[in-house]
This record gives C-alpha cells, structure tokens and sequence, in this order.
C-alpha cells in the first residue's frame, strides 16, 4: 500500500522542477542497427529510457522527445529502444545529432519503496496501515520518497541516513503512543503499548494535530 501521493512529495516540501535530470550526451546513433551508443550505458533490457535533443541537435528519427521507451541492452556501450517493455527493437531511419539519454525518475517505486520503510518501523501486527493513513505517516512518507529521488538526481541536501533516522525516530515515537486501527490490529493489540488506555490516550494528545490519530 503507498501511504503517500506524487502531490504530497511537493505538499512536503519537495521544490518542484528539483528532480529534472540532465541526462548524458549520446556518443551516436546508428541507422544500420538501430542502436544508440553511450559508453557504460548501464541499462539493463526493460529499463525506462528517454531522450532529448540538446544544442540546436535532432533526435533519430522517429523517437521524440518526453516518450518513455524501454532499453534492450546489446552490449556495454550500445542499446536499442522498444515502445513497450519486451517489446521489439524500434528502427532507426536517421542517425540525428547532440541529443542526451536519460532514466526518467519514477515517484511511484520512490513512494512504494518509502512506504516499505515505514512497515518496517512500525509494529508488525498493523502493516500495513488501513485508510486513511494518518498525516503523520503520510507526510513521513512524501519525506523519505523526495530524498530518496534527489539523491538519484545529486540534488539532496542532506544523506539519506540522516533522513532515514529522523524518520525512523518520528514515526516510532508515533506509534508508541497511536491507537492501532483496521482489520491487521487485532483487539488485543487495539494499543500499540502496553498501560492501558488512560496511558496511551495521554501520551497520543500531542499528537492530534495529525488527522486521522484519535
């Protein structure tokens, strides 16, 4: 389940036009075999890849710019473009000039692969979290997705570790004190601590500012 949206990353704090990545200037493009050449490419078959001309350059026909195609991997140096994942190699039918290659970020595996940290925070028998995952989790959520894409595009500001731990502690903190809901807590697990519920009502007060925490 992804306890954030793409929105909440900018909501966040997340400045927007801060993931733009500059690519790397093709080496060539070759109408014969229809293959680009960029040395160590690093693309794996089924990789997400863009293109974009740069300079005054062209790109080889027919590709054009801000469409998604998916690398087929030929050697180190080379790769073909499909349409589709899997799909078959698109042909070249121009070679163009000065156009750079780029893996366009995905916010949603970046909110997927945030939303997995924080079931591995909480406790085990809530995970994941029913709707409507509370603010707190949800802005935790955005956080840890935006530094994790700016890391990709050597925009963060801070490391990840950093980041990761600020989180860890927030949302621990959170829980310890939080009312457990939804069908993964069961009666006896209704408070995510033992002392009763006079104890974990007065330790959840600071925390009702965040929408959806009783």
């Amino acid at each position: 389940m992804a306890y954030c949206l793409p929105a909440d990353l900018y909501l966040y704090g997340l400045p927007r036009g801060a993931l733009a990545s500059s690519g790397r200037l093709a080496d060539s493009a070759s109408v014969a075999d229809s293959t680009i050449a960029l040395d160590a490419h690093g693309f794996a078959t089924g990789d997400a890849v863009q293109v974009r001309p740069v300079g005054g350059g062209e790109l080889p026909a027919p590709l054009t710019a801000a469409t998604t195609y998916y690398a087929i991997a030929v050697d180190d140096w080379r790769f073909q473009l499909a349409a589709t994942p899997g799909g078959s190699a698109i042909t070249l039918t121009s070679a163009g000039s000065i156009f750079v290659v780029l893996a366009p970020l995905s916010i949603d595996a970046a909110i997927a692969k945030a939303s997995r940290m924080i079931d591995d925070m909480l406790p085990a028998h809530v995970v994941p979290l029913a709707d409507p995952v509370p603010d707190v989790v949800r802005m935790t959520a955005a956080e840890l997705a935006a530094a994790w894409l700016l890391a990709q595009t050597g925009g963060e500001s801070s490391t990840l570790t950093s980041v990761y731990d600020a989180a860890r502690r927030r949302v621990e903190r959170w829980s310890r004190g939080a009312e457990l809901r939804g069908p993964n807590a069961p009666p006896s697990a209704q408070l995510s601590t033992g002392g009763g519920a006079t104890r974990a009502r007065a330790a959840v007060s600071p925390w009702r500012r965040y929408g959806g925490i009783a």
